[in-house]
């Protein structure tokens, strides 16, 4: 449906917004970040709701109001039931046994393995300084 005709989010939305999404420690520290990207995704999001909502109110109509609207011949699907709101907001897991699948995980696992973290750690460290200090593939005389 186009979104041309319909209305945007007002300049004070917009703010509360950007204030709202950028209020985390590490973003205030930085003076100019770029919200341009995600507030036209947020004006995208909020078009296509407006649109949903004007079709839903539309189709709410009865028939004979519509027939000047929508073409005769046209087949809306049924209206999907809405989901179930959970009590909890917890994702159900099924019934296991906890202690043994963690003894399986140590017994196949090197992860738990002090030396085996260390040596991860210092691998690591190695290959970040092999990128920072050296050119491997320095091909200039």
């Amino acid at each position: 449906m186009p979104t041309e005709e319909l209305s945007e989010l007002d300049p004070e939305q917009i703010s509360r917004i950007i204030h709202m999404a950028t209020a985390s420690r590490y973003l205030k520290s930085r003076q100019n970040v770029d919200t341009t990207g995600i507030m036209y995704e947020v004006n995208q999001d909020f078009a296509r709701t407006m649109n949903k909502i004007i079709m839903e109110k539309t189709l709410e109509k009865s028939p004979e109001e519509l027939q000047d609207m929508i073409p005769a011949n046209l087949q809306l699907p049924e209206k999907a039931p809405p989901k179930e709101t959970p009590y909890f907001g917890m994702v159900p897991i099924p019934q296991h046994d906890f202690p043994e699948q963690f003894s399986n995980f140590c017994f196949k696992s090197l992860y738990i393995k002090e030396e085996a973290i260390r040596a991860m750690v210092e691998i690591r460290t190695e290959c970040n300084q092999l990128l920072a200090d050296t050119r491997i593939f320095n091909c200039s005389n």
